[in-house]
């Protein structure tokens, strides 16, 4: 069997979260015996050699893309990535009052791509139960045709050890932050100013987005001492291994996450975890995580104050290693692409 992966253009530009997820599902698909191919702008496809067209994200930067594969005759299977902080039955109402706008002039929103990527695919495999809720909710997608497709991390995570990082950097027991700085949703401003507040040594590490909201993350950073950004570290990197090894607390502040694959694991390589409480997080980290309110500089300090107070335990380790690696999530989408080609 073959399958086609593909996503928004700029993924690898960007890097991050559904890049990690479609390269990791990429190689273990590859060793159960399935072909997976990286879709290419630029080259021509017989679309015949494939069984699936695999699309990760529902948003504008995919949307063409899908519709397109669909309007071909490929058979589409969609992981939208789709969270929304309002209640679904606010996200129907605005998904409504869309179509009727847009029938009258072509409006278009984010949720009326993701919307319509669902309908027009044969599968809709969402990360969480949460996702899965907003979707039959709050889009109406039938429940007969979605299947939940748990996230992953790498095993090797589990091995990780601080020494790299702390002789790089002569840092450990910090709190850590992993993912862009720039973008709202993940948030980072509130958090730079809990960490300063509560005056604990904090490293972030990511790429710096050239945005309004960057440039105030880093004005307060260069004015706070004990903060240090490292701009980005690949995803394979043994330097972001051991930073996660080397910290105290992971922190993920963000507006929600789905689930968030960098707090996996940092979880795997021992950190304690400190998670938005929005976007199907406590499916993974049940009662081993410390939830915060993002909306609330208050709630994240002393969420942050709560989870540097705790020791390390091997818990939450122990359940990401049982329950959510790579391999396992790789077997799970097997089954479903082999139960969809059953006649």
């Amino acid at each position: 069997m073959k399958v086609l992966f593909g996503s928004f253009s700029a993924i690898t530009v960007l890097g991050g979260g559904v890049e990690v997820q479609m390269r990791s599902l990429a190689r273990e698909l590859g060793k159960l015996g399935i072909e997976v191919e990286m879709f290419d702008p630029w080259k021509r496809y017989d679309l015949k050699d494939y069984a699936f067209f695999h699309l990760f994200g529902s948003h504008v930067g995919t949307y063409h893309l899908g519709r397109s594969m669909r309007g071909l005759g490929m058979r589409l299977i969609v992981t939208p990535v789709f969270y929304s902080r309002h209640s679904p039955s606010r996200v129907a109402a605005s998904v409504a009052l869309a179509g009727k706008v847009r029938q009258r002039g072509g409006f278009w929103t984010e949720h009326m791509f993701c919307k319509e990527l669902c309908e027009m695919a044969e599968l809709v495999l969402p990360d969480t139960r949460d996702e899965m809720e907003m979707l039959a909710k709050g889009f109406g997608v039938p429940a007969s045709k979605m299947h939940e497709l748990p996230n992953g991390v790498e095993e090797r995570f589990a091995n990780a050890t601080p020494d790299i990082f702390v002789n790089e950097h002569g840092l450990r027991d910090f709190v850590l932050y992993v993912g862009h700085i720039g973008p709202a949703r993940k948030n980072v401003f509130p958090m730079l100013k809990a960490v300063k507040k509560l005056g604990v040594p904090t490293v972030l590490i990511g790429p710096v987005s050239e945005t309004g909201y960057a440039n105030q993350c880093m004005k307060l950073i260069a004015e706070t001492p004990g903060i240090k950004v490292i701009p980005g570290l690949a995803a394979d990197s043994p330097m972001l291994e051991s930073a996660y090894a080397a910290c105290d607390t992971f922190v993920l502040p963000s507006l929600y996450e789905t689930p968030g694959l960098a707090a996996l694991e940092a979880g795997l390589a021992g950190a304690k975890v400190c998670i938005t409480r929005h976007g199907g997080t406590q499916e993974y980290f049940a009662e081993f995580a410390t939830y915060l309110e993002p909306s609330s500089e208050e709630s994240i300090a002393n969420a942050l104050k709560q989870t540097l107070a705790r020791k390390k335990d091997s818990v939450l380790r122990d359940r990401i290693r049982e329950n959510y690696l790579w391999p396992r999530a790789g077997e799970t989408l097997a089954a479903i692409y082999k139960s969809a080609t059953q006649p």
